[in-house]
């Protein structure tokens, strides 16, 4: 026989047969009233089956919750970093875009600033004939001594066509290509254009030289000791030239001095025309000769 069989056999013929109905209820209400005095008076300590879940259950259930929780904030973050991501990128895309347009309008804006320049020039010699052309090439390194034109004689360009732009003289063709040009500056070292006061007389010549290369200024020589050049400073193309002509503005002349022997005054003229800034040009189709052939047959 096993030990609860046992055990099991002592407390049936030790105690159950000795226990009457009256005593086992006295004993169960006995029972609770001693566990309901320890309750009472010990509650705190009392240990409950729903305290010991709550023990083992809660935390639990907290910890899960905690790692839930970093789990979804760490998904939520990674969400964010990747939409913000793409924000920027559709931003940094868009930020291209709309500076390329301003630079496309900034373009647009200069294009028709010299757009409107050109055609001031040719409403100040509407008894010319005239052939806009960009420029395409540079020989000189701070300005513009000879250059290139995208206009050849296919457009109808020869050489010896004066050059222009809005502000006066720029030069002359002096090679031309089927579907180019070339042109040679005022400022060319060497270039001799003879020149006159806006009244139409006291003739001199200006000239292109080495040492004045990107000042945007030429040497004066020849100008009567008479003439008071800083009163009409502004000097244009004489009816003298054979290959310019006559009335275009060259520039301003300034520190004149009288030359040895006092017949003649030297000094400096200052281009009317910024040589360092130049992309579009008017090309006067009338030729010198073909206007003096004009001018003899009235």
């Amino acid at each position: 026989m096993s030990l609860f069989a046992s055990i099991g056999e002592f407390i049936k013929k030790r105690i159950l047969s000795h226990l009457t109905p009256k005593m086992a209820l006295i004993a169960v209400v006995s029972v609770c009233v001693i566990l309901l005095m320890l309750q009472y008076f010990r509650r705190e300590d009392a240990v409950s089956p729903l305290s010991i879940a709550g023990v083992v259950v809660i935390p639990f259930q907290e910890g899960v919750n905690k790692v839930g929780s970093v789990l979804f904030k760490s998904e939520q973050d990674r969400l964010s970093l990747s939409e913000a991501k793409e924000r920027i990128s559709a931003l940094e895309q868009e930020n291209l875009e709309l500076l390329k347009k301003l630079e496309n309008m900034n373009q647009t804006a200069l294009e028709n600033t010299e757009l409107r320049g050109l055609l001031k020039a040719t409403e100040q010699f509407p008894e010319f004939e005239m052939e806009a052309a960009l420029i395409i090439g540079n020989d000189g390194v701070n300005s513009f001594e000879r250059f290139t034109i995208n206009k050849g004689t296919a457009d109808g360009i020869r050489t010896d066509m004066n050059v222009i732009n809005k502000d006066g003289l720029i030069g002359i063709v002096t090679y031309t290509g089927l579907n180019y040009a070339v042109v040679t500056s005022i400022i060319e070292d060497g270039m001799n254009v003879s020149a006159m006061t806006r009244t139409g007389h006291d003739n001199c010549i200006v000239t292109g030289d080495l040492s004045h290369s990107g000042t945007g200024t030429l040497l004066l020589t020849n100008a009567r000791s008479d003439v008071d050049l800083t009163k009409d400073g502004a000097l244009v193309t004489s009816f003298i030239s054979d290959k310019f002509l006559p009335g275009l503005l060259i520039g301003y002349a300034g520190d004149v001095t009288v030359n040895a022997g006092g017949l003649t005054k030297s000094g400096t003229v200052t281009t009317a025309v910024d040589f360092t800034r130049l992309s579009e040009v008017l090309v006067i189709t009338t030729l010198r000769e073909e206007l003096k052939e004009t001018e003899g047959g009235k």
